[in-house]
């Protein structure tokens, strides 16, 4: 909406050269609020734009909130400090695995390997623990052989140039294979409680302060990730890599350093997942990682709908797990079959990011007066 100033201008000149106690033109005053109150001018545009771009991003936030007073309403016993604590410990790996995902996503790639570093990691430590190797050597070997993992797909991505859907799908095959090979067609490893040091025990059952070991470490990796991608020079150059990696190889930045890092540093992170899982279990059951990838992927997709631009990011990924895990904590309470949490997993993704786009194109078409 425009305003003619002109008609304001003429009556103001008019009233400015009165003679004699002829009173003071009021344009500034009428310009700054009064016109701009009554026509929709600058200040009431903007407040209406502002609110108008929040709602997409307060869409993960408000489901969550829903979640929270829903079950809170259902169950007595869904709101207890136990109840929540023990939420979040059970989702620990979960929140690891997608820490990882956001890394690779934010660089503009896709990991459908990190269940694969998972089981590599917990099957390298109890292995080594099972042929009685001390925990510092479990922990090292666990967190070399997952590194791997992401060393091969880097390798696949940026030298051979095949595609991270692709490259990442194939080490998720082989990877299958290597657990099949290496125990004998997928026999677990049980280990037991006698053999397992306690060192290695602490990142399963261990406790801070009363609050469990897999949280403190799973929040511990969390900052850190976030302080790397937010405020250092590698973290900006894997936004540019992910969002205009052609405007980034032309500024001279390494887009492909940056992606093949991405893919390392989030294996690491699932390899640190991996040693809790064998800590927890006291051993290792083949495959048990590929449970966290499609949870992690949505976790991280439903994390971009609080950003403005899309971006991928920490704050967002943890709603997006914390909406995850309540709602199956809650449906467990109220006695929902586990065949219905998927389903509502599901529905509730979908939900989310259908109404975050179509929100954003509503927004988009609809110039604000």
């Amino acid at each position: 909406m425009s305003i003619d100033t002109r008609e304001d201008a003429t009556p103001a000149a008019d009233s400015s050269t009165t003679t004699g106690g002829g009173r003071r033109s009021d344009t500034p005053g009428r310009r700054g609020s009064g016109s701009d109150k009554r026509a929709g001018g600058p200040l009431s545009t903007l407040t209406v734009s502002g609110l108008g771009a929040a709602v997409p991003q307060a869409l993960a936030p408000t489901v969550l909130a829903v979640l929270l007073i829903v079950f809170a309403i259902l169950s007595p016993s869904f709101l207890t400090a136990d109840n929540l604590l023990g939420v979040l410990n059970q989702n620990a790996l979960l929140l690891l695995a997608a820490v990882a995902m956001t890394v690779v996503v934010r660089a503009g790639g896709i990991d459908l390997s990190i269940g694969v570093a998972i089981d590599l990691a917990a099957l390298t430590a109890s292995a080594l623990l099972a042929d009685d190797y001390v925990a510092w050597v479990a922990i090292v070997g666990g967190l070399v052989v997952g590194l791997l993992v992401g060393a091969v797909n880097a390798f696949l991505i940026v030298v051979l140039r095949i595609r991270p859907f692709l490259a990442t799908l194939s080490v998720w095959f082989i990877g299958g294979g290597v657990q099949q090979v290496a125990t004998d067609g997928g026999s677990p490893i049980y280990l037991s409680r006698s053999s397992v040091p306690d060192e290695f025990a602490w990142l399963g059952a261990g406790s801070v302060l009363g609050v469990a070991a897999p949280i403190v470490i799973a929040v511990i990796v969390l900052l850190i990730v976030w302080a790397a991608l937010e405020r250092s020079r590698w973290g900006r150059v894997l936004t540019a890599a992910g969002e205009q990696p052609t405007a980034t190889r032309i500024a001279g930045r390494m887009a492909g350093t940056s992606m093949a890092t991405a893919f390392v540093f989030a294996a690491g992170i699932a390899a640190i997942a991996g040693l809790i899982l064998a800590a927890r279990s006291n051993g290792f059951v083949a495959n048990s990682g590929q449970l966290y990838v499609l949870d992690s992927i949505g976790a991280v997709f439903i994390g971009t709908t609080l950003s403005r631009t899309g971006r991928p990011n920490l704050f967002g990924t943890l709603v997006g797990v914390l909406i995850f895990a309540l709602l199956t904590n809650g449906m467990n309470l109220i006695g929902l079959s586990f065949y219905w949490q998927g389903l509502a997993r599901g529905v509730v993704l979908i939900l989310i990011l259908l109404l975050g786009v179509l929100l954003a194109r509503d927004r988009a078409r609809k110039p604000l007066t």
